[in-house]
């Protein structure tokens, strides 16, 4: 493969299908909001591009770039945990995740999640949410994202971001301060 971003795409499914049924199955009381708050810690750049820098050395890390920066960690990782998913299936997946990143993930707080008080929000206030990714642009390897966020189907905010998460966390932060 020429690079991992294929990979990373699938790890990335993985990974958040692995931690919603361990979340799901292992808080049975928790509602969808706490549910999504801790995913949300648990696959979080930040939390990924720790562990990975914990795991991964750098030395290893085979790269044309001229300095590594910190987000390399946590998109390796994710490509590791989609190539661990093809060659040794689901459950040596769901293995790994629990023992390397949901176990070692400590944070309870996360910081600034807009998404998750959005969505908190609409769930105590019987509003439907929704996203919607409208426009991208830029290259494969450096492409933005527009995301848009519907309430009761109406368009409430839209923002631009280098990953769809990050520009849905910035959509949810304009919704946020507008509804709150």
């Amino acid at each position: 493969m020429d690079n991992y971003e294929r990979l990373e795409f699938l790890g990335d499914s993985i990974l958040n299908s692995v931690v919603s049924e361990h979340l799901f199955l292992n808080h049975t009381k928790k509602d969808e909001g706490y549910l999504s708050k801790k995913r949300s810690i648990i696959v979080g750049r930040k939390n990924l591009n720790k562990i990975g820098k914990k795991i991964l050395p750098k030395e290893q890390i085979q790269h044309k770039l001229h300095t590594i920066t910190p987000n390399i960690y946590g998109n390796i990782l994710e490509s590791i945990i989609g190539a661990v998913y093809l060659d040794l299936g689901y459950n040596n997946t769901k293995e790994f995740i629990v023992t390397h990143i949901i176990k070692n993930t400590k944070s309870d707080k996360p910081e600034n999640d807009y998404k998750s008080k959005i969505l908190e929000w609409s769930q105590q206030n019987n509003k439907k949410t929704k996203f919607v990714n409208i426009n991208q642009k830029g290259p494969d390897h450096k492409k933005e994202y527009l995301i848009q966020l519907f309430v009761d189907e109406k368009n409430i905010s839209e923002a631009w971001g280098k990953t769809i998460k990050s520009a849905e966390q910035k959509s949810s932060e304009i919704a946020y301060k507008i509804v709150s």
